[in-house]
């Protein structure tokens, strides 16, 4: 029978708690109660590692980041479409 790892998490403040899964550290970092500069280890490790640079929770911090990349990829196509018109109208 194969058991869950549990994860311990270590607040910035100092805080400790025990998730129950990685599927709940996901869920935790996903809703922004556990953040990039958290600590987080197995239950049976003594090494800690920044939430950030979990493997475990790439995929997540990637999703968090897509929003705001678009963001800026439109508003660059934006300026740069601007900039086309203004050139454009000045040659005439």
């Amino acid at each position: 029978m194969r058991t869950r790892t549990r994860y311990v998490i270590r607040s910035t403040e100092g805080r400790e708690l025990v998730c129950p899964s990685l599927a709940d550290l996901h869920a935790l970092y996903e809703q922004g109660f556990l953040g990039d500069d958290d600590l987080v280890r197995p239950e049976r490790s003594q090494t800690w590692v920044r939430a950030a640079a979990m493997p475990g929770l790439r995929t997540l911090r990637e999703r968090r980041k897509g929003p705001g990349q678009m963001a800026l990829f439109i508003a660059v196509a934006v300026i740069v479409a601007l900039g086309a018109a203004i050139l454009l109208k000045g040659l005439r």
